[in-house]
């Protein structure tokens, strides 16, 4: 992994976010261009530093003040993660910068390209005396995935390098298991996570929407595709048929033979997925793999645990115990019952559960286990929340607690 440091308005290249990250990181490349904000528009720059960052396929992106604006922007375009020091999201309105005798047109550029939704790979650090940038964490609260307040000016923090090495800590947590969606059936984008091993891409469930941004990943240069499935419910599964054909017919455009391998966690889900896949969807055996998780030998594979979820599908629900990077992972699906889940988690382990802000007969009720998740987090759990009915709710809920949302997927 590479870092591309970005120092702030009439900063310096070797700032104090770069000595810092250089004593963190002595065997990682620091990039720390010396960047002219006065005299070169921001899209210029943004071209230079894009030049710089498609080079590499595993870059994080450090920016302090005006730095962080450019950050910002260039971790949205890349999907990959970046740590802002007292970022200025709003260059145009800082007295520094619009009375700098910058041109007009600058400015301008700064105005329209300010972005006004959140960055789910955006971490914040903000100086609690912060005089040029006052107020800054309710922006970084807007704006960001993880804000926190910290002590030190605009220009310094304090213990500056333990921040920071407490974030990179915190994007390698949030990234093991990462989310093409995280909303419940009703949502625009349907809960679905995934992992990479090695060269092989693992999906847990596949809904029509999760598929959407799978197409656009490189799925041949994979040398497996796997889908753990929970359940059948289709904001859950509603996506295979169409997943295991592209997969199948891109892979063949290109003169290969590549097949999806659909892992049922019981029998009796293996012969609705099969009902479905070959009668409903028309899908030839050829085009894919089906078996069940005990077929599975893998060494990120632990489990498929039996769970209760809605008496339509009564002992066809499942939740998944995993092992990604060494880590202890477990994955509740959709459920109603939660304490066998609990037993198997120990500290360091990573909990990724639903959480329902509306109270059903189905699903877990956040009101009802909040305690319970935060005296898992509390105990050293990682404790992930997804399947959101209500995202805004459930923030608002867990805001000031160790509980996360789960990270998604550009």
């Amino acid at each position: 992994m590479k870092i591309l440091n970005l120092h702030g308005f009439l900063g310096k290249a070797d700032n104090k976010n770069y000595n810092a990250l250089a004593g963190l990181f002595p065997d990682r490349e620091i990039i720390s261009p010396k960047l002219d904000y006065i005299h070169s528009s921001p899209e210029d720059i943004l071209e230079k530093l894009g030049k710089i960052a498609e080079k590499e396929s595993d870059i994080i992106f450090v920016g302090q003040s005006l730095g962080g604006w450019f950050a910002d922007k260039l971790s949205r375009k890349f999907s990959a993660p970046c740590v802002l020091t007292n970022p200025c999201y709003r260059p145009h309105e800082l007295g520094i910068i619009s009375e700098s005798g910058m041109p007009e047109k600058f400015l301008w550029q700064y105005r329209l390209l300010s972005e006004d939704s959140r960055n789910e790979l955006a971490y914040a650090l903000i100086s609690e005396n912060d005089d040029l940038l006052p107020g800054n964490i309710t922006n970084a609260e807007k704006y960001t995935r993880s804000a926190k307040s910290v002590s030190g000016s605009h220009s310094t923090i304090d213990s500056l390098k333990e921040c920071l090495a407490d974030t990179f800590a915190e994007i390698e947590n949030d990234s093991l298991l990462r989310f093409f969606g995280r909303g419940s059936a009703f949502a625009d984008q349907h809960n679905s996570a995934f992992f990479i091993s090695g060269r092989d891409l693992v999906m847990i469930d596949c809904p029509a929407t999760a598929f959407q941004k799978v197409k656009n990943m490189d799925v041949l240069g994979f040398d497996n595709i796997y889908v753990l499935v929970t359940h059948t419910h289709g904001d859950h599964s509603g996506g295979i048929g169409t997943m295991l054909q592209f997969v199948w017919f891109v892979a063949q455009h290109n003169g290969m033979t590549k097949r999806l391998t659909v892992v049922a966690p019981s029998e009796k889900v293996r012969k609705d997925l099969e009902y479905v896949l070959e009668t409903a969807e028309g899908c030839n055996k050829e085009w894919f793999r089906l078996i069940t998780a005990d077929q599975l030998h893998e060494e990120w594979f632990v489990a498929a645990i039996p769970t209760k979820h809605a008496n339509t599908l009564k002992n066809k629900c499942f939740g998944y115990q995993l092992r990604i990077k060494g880590k202890n992972v477990v994955y509740t699906g959709d459920t109603r019952i939660f304490a066998h889940f609990e037993s198997l988690l120990t500290e360091g382990s990573f909990l990724y559960t639903e959480a329902s802000s509306i109270e059903t007969k189905v699903h877990l009720h956040l009101d009802k286990y909040m305690k319970r998740f935060t005296r898992l987090a509390d105990n050293g759990v990682n404790v992930y929340l997804m399947h959101l009915d209500n995202e805004d709710e459930i923030r608002e809920k867990i805001k000031g607690k160790k509980l996360k949302l789960v990270q998604l997927y550009p």
